[in-house]
C-alpha cells in the first residue's frame, strides 16, 4: 500500500483490510485538499459506512487526514464552515451559501468532512508525479524475454489486475509454466518485472502480485499479438 499508516491499520484490524486497501488506492491519487465525505466514499467502494468512518478516525490520529465541521448547501452542495453557520443562527442572522446565495435553514445539521493534511498531500503529489513518469517511461516498451511475457499474460488471464485481485506467485507460476512449476523459479523474473514497474507485489499473509496499468497494457498487447499470429 502507498500509505504505511494504512498498512498498519490493516495489520491491526484485519476485518478492515479490504476497505483500507480501497481507500489507500483512492487517497494516493489525490493532489488537492478536496473534502472527503464518508458517505460518498462508502457508496463508491460499496463499503460499510461505519468501517469507512472507523478508518478515517484512525487516519486522523496518525496525522494523515484532519476533520472539519461543515454545513452543506442542499441546492449546490457547497460546504461552509459550521462555526460561522452556528454563530449566525445564534445571532438570528441569515446565513447564505457562498455558491448560490441560498439561505440555510436554522435546522441544518453540521457534518464532518476530512481533508488530507499538508504532509500527506506532499506525499500524494510526489506519488502522482512518479506515476506520470512511469507512464512515459521507455523501459515499459523494452523487449521482454519469453518467460517474462508468459508471466504477464498469465497474470492477465488470472485477473490479477489490481491489489484487490492479487494472485500468489505459486498460482502465477502454474498458469505460466504448468502444473509442475516451482514458484522459486520465477524470483528473478518477478524481480525484473517489478523493477520495470510492470507488476507490484505485497508480501506476507494474503500477499501476492498484480499488474500495474503499464503491465496490464503490455500483457494485453502480447495477448493480442499472439492471437493475430495464430490466425496467420
Amino acid at each position: 500500500m502507498f500509505f504505511h499508516e494504512f498498512e498498519a491499520i490493516a495489520d491491526e484490524y484485519p476485518d478492515l483490510r479490504r476497505v483500507v486497501e480501497q481507500l489507500d488506492d483512492r487517497l494516493s491519487g489525490i493532489c488537492s485538499p478536496a473534502p472527503l465525505r464518508i458517505g460518498d466514499l462508502s457508496c463508491v467502494h460499496d463499503a460499510d459506512v461505519n468501517q469507512v468512518a472507523s478508518v478515517f478516525d484512525l487516519l486522523e490520529q496518525q496525522g494523515v487526514v484532519y476533520a472539519q465541521s461543515m454545513v452543506e448547501c442542499e441546492r449546490c452542495q457547497t460546504l461552509m464552515p459550521a462555526d460561522d453557520f452556528l454563530e449566525a443562527v445564534e445571532d438570528e442572522d441569515a446565513f447564505e451559501c457562498s455558491g448560490c446565495d441560498r439561505v440555510y435553514s436554522p435546522s441544518t445539521t453540521p457534518m464532518h468532512v476530512y481533508r488530507l493534511t499538508p504532509h500527506a498531500l506532499e506525499r500524494t503529489i510526489a506519488n502522482t508525479k512518479q506515476r506520470a513518469v512511469e507512464v512515459d517511461s521507455p523501459s515499459c516498451d523494452e523487449p521482454l524475454n519469453e518467460r517474462s511475457q508468459e508471466v504477464l499474460q498469465a497474470m492477465l488471464e488470472l485477473g490479477a489486475v489490481d491489489s484487490d485481485q492479487r494472485k500468489p506467485t505459486e498460482a502465477i507460476a502454474i498458469k505460466a509454466i504448468g502444473q509442475c512449476a516451482d514458484a522459486n523459479s520465477l524470483k528473478v523474473v518477478m524481480s525484473e518485472l517489478n523493477t520495470r514497474r510492470l507488476i507490484k507485489s505485497k508480501k506476507g499473509r494474503g500477499g501476492g502480485c498484480w499488474l500495474t496499468p503499464n503491465g496490464r497494457q503490455r500483457a494485453e498487447k502480447l495477448r493480442s499479438g499472439n492471437r493475430n499470429s495464430a490466425t496467420v
